[in-house]
C-alpha cells in the first residue's frame, strides 16, 4: 500500500511538473557583437522601406513613419552602419525644403484650407515636433530645412496655452506616440531646445522655459514612457546622472523577467517600444552593453525580432491605452523598430 501511495504521489509530480514552470520565459540565448549588428541592418531595410511606403502612399509624416524612422536611421549612420543617406537627405528635403513642402506633409496647417471643426484641430499636430527633433539629429541642414524648423518652433508656440502646456484630447490620443499630455510636453520640449540658438525668438525661448516648468511641476505618474523621457530630456540637457539616478532605477526595476521592458503596467509581454526606448536612454547616461540588465534587454530585442527587420507589437489605439483591435499595425511596428534601432546601434556600434 504504501509502494502504491508512492507511486502515485510521483505520478501526480510528473503531471504537474511542467505547470508550475509555464509562465516562465524562455530562457533566450546570448547575442553576439555580429548577430546585433546584423539585427540593426536588418531593423535599417525595414525602416527605410516601409518609411518610404507609407509617405508614398499615405502622402502624410506620421511621427511613426517619418520622425522616429528619419531619428533612428541618422544614429545608425552615426554609429557606423550602412544607410540610404541619399533617401534619408531626399525625404529631409520633400518635407522641410520649402513653406510649401512642408504645407504639403499634412502634418502642418495650411491656412487656406477650410477651418478644421474637430476638436484636435485647436490642438498641435505632434507631427511637427517629431520631425522637428528627428531632422536637428542630422549632420547638416540646408537653410530651406532650417527655415522650415523655425516655422514649426513658430506653430508650436502659437499652440501653447495660457497655463504653459498644450491641448490634449485623452478620447483621442494614440498610445503610445501620443500617450499623454506629459509625454507629447516632452517631445515638444526637445522640438523647442533644438530652435532655442542665439536667434532664436523670445517668444520661443519664454514658451520654452514655461513648457520645462509646467514639466517638472505635472503630477507623476506611473507610464514607462514619462520615465524614460525624463531620463531623455535630462541626458540631451547634459544633467550629471545622480540628478536623475533616482528615475533610473525605477526604468530599471520595470525590467522584465525575459530581459525585456513594457510599455504598460498592467501588460506583463515586454515589447521592442519600451525595450528599445529604455536601451537608448540608459545608453545617453553612461550605461553599457556590459552592464548585465542591458545585456539581457540586448538579447531580448535580438531574439525577438521577425525576418522582415521589425519586431511585433500589439495594437494600443483605445483611450485608456489598454491594448486595442486595430488591424493596422504597420504604425506601432515602425515606430517600435526606430526605437530597437536607436537602442542597438549606440549600444553595439560599428564605429567610433
Amino acid at each position: 500500500m504504501v509502494r502504491m501511495n508512492s507511486l502515485a504521489v510521483l505520478f501526480l509530480g510528473l503531471c504537474l511538473a511542467p505547470l508550475s514552470f509555464a509562465d516562465e520565459p524562455a530562457a533566450i540565448p546570448p547575442a553576439t557583437t555580429e548577430q546585433i549588428q546584423q539585427s540593426v541592418d536588418h531593423a535599417i531595410v525595414y525602416l527605410q522601406t516601409e518609411s518610404a511606403d507609407w509617405l508614398n502612399t499615405r502622402k502624410c509624416a506620421a511621427c511613426h513613419h517619418a520622425g522616429m524612422p528619419f531619428w533612428a536611421l541618422g544614429e545608425a549612420d552615426r554609429q557606423g552602419y550602412t544607410i540610404d543617406k541619399k533617401y534619408l537627405a531626399d525625404k529631409i528635403e520633400s518635407l522641410l525644403g520649402s513653406k510649401d513642402k512642408l504645407l504639403s506633409s499634412k502634418i502642418f496647417p495650411n491656412p487656406a484650407d477650410p477651418p478644421d471643426p474637430r476638436p484636435q484641430g485647436r490642438g498641435l499636430n505632434m507631427g511637427l515636433p517629431f520631425l522637428a527633433v528627428a531632422a536637428r539629429s542630422l549632420p547638416s541642414l540646408e537653410e530651406g530645412q532650417k527655415q522650415g524648423l523655425k516655422s514649426i518652433a513658430e506653430e508650436i508656440v502659437q499652440k501653447q496655452q495660457p497655463d504653459a502646456s498644450w491641448e490634449f484630447f485623452a478620447t483621442l490620443r494614440r498610445p503610445p506616440i501620443n500617450e499623454s499630455q506629459t509625454t507629447d510636453a516632452a517631445w515638444i520640449i526637445m522640438a523647442l531646445e533644438g530652435e532655442a540658438g542665439p536667434d532664436a525668438s523670445e517668444s520661443q525661448r519664454a514658451a520654452l522655459q514655461k513648457a520645462i516648468a509646467w514639466l517638472d511641476a505635472a503630477k507623476p505618474s506611473d507610464l514607462h514612457q514619462d520615465k524614460a523621457l525624463k531620463v531623455l530630456l535630462g541626458a540631451r540637457a547634459g544633467k550629471p546622472r545622480e540628478t536623475m539616478q533616482t528615475t533610473i532605477d525605477e526604468l530599471l526595476a520595470l525590467q522584465r523577467a525575459d530581459g525585456g521592458w513594457s510599455q504598460t503596467v498592467p501588460e506583463p509581454k515586454s515589447d521592442a517600444f519600451a525595450t528599445g526606448q529604455t536601451l537608448y536612454v540608459l545608453s545617453l547616461v553612461g550605461y553599457t552593453a556590459e552592464r548585465p540588465e542591458i545585456k539581457r534587454g540586448i538579447d531580448f530585442l535580438v531574439a525577438t525580432q521577425l525576418p522582415d527587420g521589425s519586431w511585433p507589437m500589439i495594437s494600443r489605439s483605445t483611450p485608456d491605452g489598454s491594448p486595442g483591435s486595430s488591424t493596422l499595425l504597420t504604425p506601432i511596428n515602425c515606430a517600435a523598430a526606430s526605437w530597437a534601432t536607436l537602442g542597438l546601434a549606440r549600444l553595439a556600434p560599428k564605429g567610433p
